[in-house]
């Protein structure tokens, strides 16, 4: 039986999309990385967003780990848990 894949997210670059796809994987979820356009440079696959995909039957659990991810990421350019922005 053939595996339908969905997508799980849209990750903003590359380095992200791949920090994604190796949680899911860690967590038992097959996953691999769709860049949303043909990028021929370097530079270019560094900043296009890329999309996550999973099986469809995994794309809840998958959902949930990556949504888990991104809240705590700990981004410094984003106000910290008091909603205070850090010094820049």
């Amino acid at each position: 039986m053939a595996i339908e894949w969905v997508s799980a997210g849209l990750a903003p670059n590359e380095f992200t999309a791949t920090l994604w796809r190796d949680i899911l994987t860690d967590a038992g979820i097959e996953a691999y990385l769709k860049p949303i356009d043909a990028a021929t440079f370097l530079i270019a696959a560094a900043i296009l967003p890329v999309r996550v995909m999973v099986p469809k039957e995994r794309l809840a659990d998958a959902k949930a780990i990556i949504a888990d991810v991104e809240t705590s990421d700990g981004n410094p350019e984003e106000p910290g848990d008091d909603g205070i922005a850090p010094d820049k």
